[in-house]
C-alpha cells in the first residue's frame, strides 16, 4: 500500500469515526431530559382549584381529551378533587417522563386562605417530543376541571397558555350544596350549607355519562351563584425552560 493510499485510508477512517461520534452525541441529546419551571395562576374570581396533577408525556399517554369520555382518574379529580389515582396511574406509564402532584389547592384570583394563594410554581422534566398536560378540579362545581391537554413545551425561553374549564359529563350539574365538595365553602367566595352525605356521587351521576366538553359555567339553579361563575379562561400557565 503506497503512502497516498494509506493517507486516503486513514482520512476515510477518521471521517467515519467522526460521523459516528456526532451520530452518537445526537442520539444521546435526543433522550436527555430538559428541565422546566411551570407557574399556574387561577384567573377566576370564584372558583378554587383542587391540587392539580401535571405530567410530561408522549401522545400515547393522555390525561384527558376533549370530546371523549373521562377516565376514572379524571372523574375522581372532577368529582372529588382526588388526584391520587391519576398520579399512581401515570407514574408507572412508560410513555410518561415525569408526574408532579402539586399537592396544594389554588384560591380564587387575588385571594389568600391560610398558606394557599392563587398561584403555584413547580419544576418538571421532559424528553424530546414530550408535551405537558395538567388538570385540577373546579372545586365549586359538580364535575368540572381546569386543564390543559398536550401543551407544547418551549425549546428556549418561555411560553404562556390560557386554560379552559371543562365539564367532564359524569355528574348532573345540580349546583346544590349537598352535591358540592366542602372545600368550596372554605376556599370559595362564600360559605355553603355543606355536604351532609359525604358527597355521595351516585345520587347525581349522569346516566349515560357524557364526554369532556367546555364548561358552560354556573347557571345559578342551586346553591351556587354568580359569585362562583367565571368568564373566559379559568387559568394561565407559563412554562419556562430552565436547564
Amino acid at each position: 500500500m503506497n503512502r497516498k493510499r494509506v493517507s486516503h485510508f486513514f482520512l476515510v477512517l477518521f471521517i467515519s469515526v467522526l460521523m459516528l461520534a456526532v451520530s452518537s452525541t445526537s442520539l444521546f441529546a435526543s433522550h436527555t431530559d430538559a428541565r422546566f419551571q411551570v407557574t399556574l395562576t387561577n384567573l377566576t374570581s370564584g372558583q378554587p382549584f383542587s391540587p392539580p396533577v401535571a405530567m410530561t408525556h408522549q401522545f400515547a399517554a393522555r390525561l384527558f381529551v376533549v370530546g371523549t369520555p373521562a377516565s376514572d382518574e379524571i372523574t375522581s379529580i372532577a368529582e372529588n378533587g382526588d388526584q391520587s389515582g391519576a398520579v399512581a396511574l401515570f407514574s408507572s406509564n412508560s410513555h410518561v417522563t415525569e408526574v408532579v402532584d402539586v399537592g396544594m389547592p389554588l384560591t380564587p384570583y387575588g385571594t389568600t386562605v391560610a398558606d394557599f394563594t392563587d398561584t403555584v410554581t413547580f419544576e418538571i422534566s421532559a424528553q424530546r417530543g414530550d408535551r405537558l398536560s395538567i388538570a385540577g378540579m373546579l372545586i365549586c362545581t359538580n364535575d368540572g376541571i381546569v386543564g390543559g391537554d398536550a401543551l407544547r413545551l418551549p425549546r428556549h425561553g418561555e411560553v404562556t397558555y390560557y386554560l379552559n374549564g371543562y365539564d367532564t359529563g359524569t355528574e348532573d350539574n345540580t349546583e346544590a350544596s349537598a352535591d358540592i365538595v366542602d372545600p368550596c365553602s372554605g376556599l370559595g367566595p362564600n360559605p355553603l350549607a355543606g355536604d351532609p352525605n359525604g358527597n355521595e356521587n351516585d345520587a347525581v351521576n349522569t346516566s349515560p355519562a357524557g364526554t369532556v366538553q367546555l364548561h358552560a359555567g354556573i347557571m345559578g339553579n342551586g346553591d351556587l351563584n354568580a359569585a362562583h361563575d367565571w368568564d373566559g379562561a379559568a387559568a394561565m400557565i407559563t412554562i419556562e425552560r430552565i436547564d
